[in-house]
C-alpha cells in the first residue's frame, strides 16, 4: 500500500492532466447556445480554458467562465493567460468550499472538465466531511471507497441551470463499481427534467 507521507504532491491532489487534443475535441461537440455561464471545478494548467478560445466564436459574447484550481502556482498559471475576448475569473481555492458556499447562489448553464481522483485517505478532514455532506444530501451513500471524482460529479449536477449540461470526463470504473449504481440511476440525474450528462470515458 502507497501511503499518503510518500505520495506526490501531484498524486494527493489528484492532479492528472487533459491531454490539449482531448479538451479540445469535447468542447467541439459541445452545443454553445444560451450559454452565458460556464463552471470548470479543477481548472489545473487552463486546457479547457484554451480549448474555449479556440472556440470563441461560437459563444455568446456575455459568456463567463468561471475556473476554480485548489494550487496556487497553476491558478496563477490561467490567471496570466491572455483571454481578452472571455470574461475568465480565475478563483485559488479548494472547490468543495466553492460549493458549500455557492450551491444554491450560483447555477452554470455549462460545466466542463476533468475532475481530481483523490483517494479517500488522500482527502483532509475538513474535504472529507464536505465529500460525505455533498453526498448524502443527495441520495447516495458516503464511504471510504469512493473517490473524489464522484463527488465533483455529484457537486456539479446540483450547480446547473435549467437546460444546463455537464461535460466531464470519468474514469470507466463509473461502470464497474458499486456506488456507481446511485450516481447512473436515471433517477438522479435527471434534474427538473432538463439537465443531462455527457461524459467521456477512459480507463
Amino acid at each position: 500500500m502507497q501511503l499518503k507521507k510518500h505520495s506526490s504532491s501531484q498524486k494527493l491532489r489528484g492532479a492528472y492532466y487533459t491531454p490539449n487534443e482531448l479538451a479540445k475535441e469535447i468542447i467541439s461537440l459541445l452545443d454553445f447556445s444560451n450559454t452565458t455561464s460556464i463552471l470548470e471545478p479543477g481548472c489545473g494548467d487552463g486546457v479547457f480554458i484554451d480549448a474555449l478560445l479556440n472556440k470563441e466564436d461560437r459563444l455568446p459574447r456575455n459568456t463567463i467562465v468561471t475556473a476554480v484550481e485548489i494550487n496556487t502556482e497553476e491558478a496563477k498559471k490561467v490567471k496570466s493567460k491572455n483571454t481578452p475576448s472571455l470574461n475568465v475569473n480565475v478563483l485559488n481555492e479548494d472547490f468543495l468550499e466553492f460549493y458549500n458556499r455557492e450551491y444554491e447562489k450560483s447555477l452554470f448553464d455549462l460545466i466542463i472538465g476533468n475532475p481530481p481522483y483523490i483517494r479517500y485517505q488522500y482527502l483532509t478532514a475538513t474535504q472529507r466531511e464536505i465529500q460525505s455532506k455533498i453526498l448524502t444530501d443527495h441520495g447516495m451513500k458516503a464511504n471510504k471507497l469512493i473517490n473524489s471524482w464522484v463527488c465533483f460529479l455529484v457537486a456539479c449536477v446540483q450547480m446547473l441551470s435549467e437546460n444546463g449540461k455537464i461535460a466531464f470526463i470519468v474514469p470507466a470504473e463509473i461502470l464497474q463499481v458499486a456506488y456507481a449504481e446511485d450516481l447512473l440511476s436515471i433517477q438522479y440525474f435527471v434534474k427538473d427534467n432538463s439537465s443531462y450528462l455527457q461524459g467521456t470515458c477512459f480507463s
